[in-house]
């Protein structure tokens, strides 16, 4: 699991699920490095303006 403040994906389940559920998903797949940290922090910010949206992360390794 990613140490973000996002709501965070673990399976192909629950992915299936918010894809189906969402119209408006972002999912950021990444790790905590320090290309990835960055993106987090403003998709963090971004979440309080697009209330419409649902984001997410998810780790790809």
């Amino acid at each position: 699991m990613l140490y973000t403040n996002l709501k965070h994906i673990e399976t192909a389940a629950e992915y299936t699920q918010i894809i189906s559920d969402n119209d408006n998903v972002m999912l950021i797949c990444g790790r905590m490095g320090p290309l990835c940290i960055p993106v987090y922090r403003i998709a963090e910010e971004l979440e309080d303006k697009y209330s419409h949206v649902k984001f997410y992360d998810m780790e790809y390794d």
